[in-house]
């Protein structure tokens, strides 16, 4: 069958589109890059906030509508199915729970009929089953076997948190770790189809491993072994998002780890979501503002050059003006190169949705003010950059012939120049913008596929 693939939300939720994609080739099934050209789309949904869950079900219509069949898996499927069956003239609309995405190939072989066996041309490399590598991309035909970007590696489903607002942690269950042989043998394959970037990825990965025995791998552990891989071309790794009351059991370890490894990217993704102590209780984060400051200020001592990632919701029930102060203190602290700036949205079957909302007027101003004071702590972390020079990974192009290398801080710069993806160059920063930085490649030092020593 000629199969669509299009898929929405985290890393995680990318990195299992990819998984799926793997199956559907591995199985006999062609890969198309438009919906007009399949016969079965696959649609791998978000439902993180309520704009988002709206926007899933528009999209399963117009899918439904266009093809023959569709069916439809990630987090609206446990959760919010009934949306997605109760319309009529939607009958061929067919649900994939998450935990039993391995069962596409009987599902595609039931709407197609026999499936023929792969030619040798579009076998798999040997290893794993591409539902056990857990592996990324949003939409389109197949990924080529040589000369990958990047890759997720999908570390878990599924978090050992409790927040009273997150749908997610409701859609995906209670922590399953994906064993350290699997994600290694995922690595591999990626890096022999010439990945040069390895992300990371799930609710939690900083909870990666506690669903195992005391003497079990954890994080770092993992680090050290995806940096010890070899590899034709060099390679850098980026660490998805953590929690800070799973990552402050081996915060220590982790961060020297970090620092001292050559691949990992300087990187660190820690959503605090508010300053207040009060409203963390009411999140049931399970740690304090303090606990997240103390982490902040560990991981700049131990690691060079680090990019701080975090995330804040605002307006979430009860949040006092006292309370968002209290968060812009933090932010204005802490001084985030990256911050994501949410408004609450009361999700099905959550805690926090049965508790009374905030006015919508002063959640919005309440998001502008902390946008504002992104925009500018964010640009004021990035002109740091501008006169030094470091090397860069190309990992993507952009518009107007440009292209976008990362920095050994996962920095962005944009480069005036389309140079070849995966290829690694020598660039000198010349301006700074709040998201991104403006540089050039320093003239003799295009470093092709691998970086000098």
């Amino acid at each position: 069958m000629r199969v669509y693939v299009e898929a929405f939300g985290c890393a995680q939720n990318l990195g299992e589109a990819e998984a799926l994609k793997d199956v559907a080739r591995e199985n006999g099934h062609t890969l198309v890059a438009s919906p007009s050209d399949a016969e079965v789309g696959l649609l791998v949904t978000c439902a993180v906030i309520g704009t988002t869950e709206e926007h899933m079900v528009e999209r399963w219509r117009q899918l439904s509508d266009q093809l023959p069949n569709t069916i439809v898996t990630g987090c609206m499927v446990p959760l919010r199915q009934a949306r997605l069956v109760s319309e009529g003239g939607r009958g061929r609309t067919h649900l994939l729970p998450i935990r039993a995405q391995e069962r596409l190939p009987d599902l595609l072989r039931d709407l197609s009929g026999p499936t023929p066996s792969p030619s040798p041309l579009d076998r798999a490399p040997a290893g794993p089953s591409a539902q056990d590598r857990g592996l990324l991309q949003i939409a389109g035909p197949e990924p080529p076997s040589s000369g990958l970007v990047h890759r997720e590696l999908v570390l878990a489903q599924g978090c050992t948190s409790h927040c009273s607002y997150c749908f997610s942690r409701l859609a995906r269950g209670t922590l399953k770790s994906t064993p350290l042989p699997r994600l290694l043998a995922s690595a591999r394959l990626a890096l022999r189809a010439g990945a040069v970037e390895l992300r990371l990825s799930s609710l939690d990965t900083s909870c990666w491993g506690e669903d195992w025995s005391e003497e079990g791998p954890r994080l770092p552990d993992l680090l050290r072994e995806v940096d010890a891989l070899p590899s034709e071309q060099d390679f850098r790794v980026r660490v998805g998002m953590m929690s800070p009351q799973t990552l402050e059991k081996f915060a220590p370890q982790y961060f020297a780890e970090l620092g001292r490894l050559r691949h990992p990217f300087r990187f660190l993704h820690l959503p605090v979501q508010s300053g207040s102590d009060r409203v963390l209780e009411g999140m049931r984060r399970g740690y304090t503002a303090a606990t997240f400051r103390r982490l902040v200020s560990l991981a700049r001592d131990l690691v060079p050059e680090l990019t701080l990632s975090t995330d804040v919701i605002v307006g979430f029930p009860g949040e006092t003006e006292g309370d968002h102060e209290a968060t812009l203190r933090l932010v204005e602290e802490v001084e985030p190169e990256i911050l994501n700036v949410t408004r609450f949205s009361p999700r099905p079957l959550t805690p926090a949705a049965r508790l009374p909302p905030l006015v919508s007027r002063v959640v919005k101003e309440r998001s502008r003010e902390l946008t504002r004071l992104r925009l500018r702590l964010a640009r004021a972390r990035m002109e740091r950059w501008v006169g030094r020079q470091g090397q860069a990974v190309v990992t993507e192009h952009g518009p107007q012939g440009t292209s976008v290398a990362r920095l050994s801080s996962y920095l962005p710069v944009v480069l005036p120049e389309r140079l070849p993806l995966r290829t690694w160059t020598e660039v000198v920063v010349h301006g700074a913008r709040s998201t991104y930085l403006l540089g050039e490649v320093v003239p003799g030092t295009f470093l092709g596929g691998r970086p000098t020593p």
